[in-house]
């Protein structure tokens, strides 16, 4: 059981602490482009080809024409990310996970309060911080606030 729970404590609080490559991830993976925006991207391109073959001072309206079809194709791309990628959805995949893992570690802190993860030898002796380590249960043993915390604490001072 302790285990376990050693080991729930720990991921949670690299997760909470690492939410926002996980998020970011998610975010690429959910704002991909539709078949409609891939094709836009490649009309884009041979447009864009095209227009390489053309002098811009030397065929100018023929160089704008095409410029005026990519200016179109880029606001319809416009278009079709700004519906996919809404201000709601990036704020939620971004702090959503963060507070669903705090939550269900102050849950576990609260339920589990009186639970030692594990003892330390009696030859260890940590006396001065004993009582932070062990509150509210006996000496020499790790709570799950402690070792929360800590986990915390290393969590972010690895990102």
């Amino acid at each position: 059981m302790t285990a376990s729970l050693l080991l729930v404590a720990t991921i949670l609080s690299f997760l909470a602490s690492h939410s926002s490559r996980f998020s970011n991830l998610l975010r690429k993976w959910t704002n991909r482009l539709s078949s409609e925006g891939k094709q836009l991207q490649k009309e884009k391109q041979t447009l864009k080809d095209e227009q390489l073959k053309y002098n811009m001072v030397d065929d100018f309206a023929k160089y704008s024409k095409i410029q005026r079809k990519i200016n179109a194709i880029d606001e319809k791309l416009k278009a079709c990310n700004s519906n996919q990628d809404s201000i709601w959805w990036q704020l939620a995949s971004a702090y959503v996970p963060q507070v669903i893992c705090t939550l269900i570690l102050m849950f576990l802190s609260m339920y589990y309060r009186s639970t030692p993860l594990f003892r330390l030898p009696d030859y260890i002796d940590l006396t001065p911080f004993n009582y932070i380590i062990s509150y509210p249960n006996e000496r020499n043993s790790v709570s799950f606030h402690f070792w929360v915390m800590g986990c915390n604490i290393i969590a972010r001072s690895l990102k």
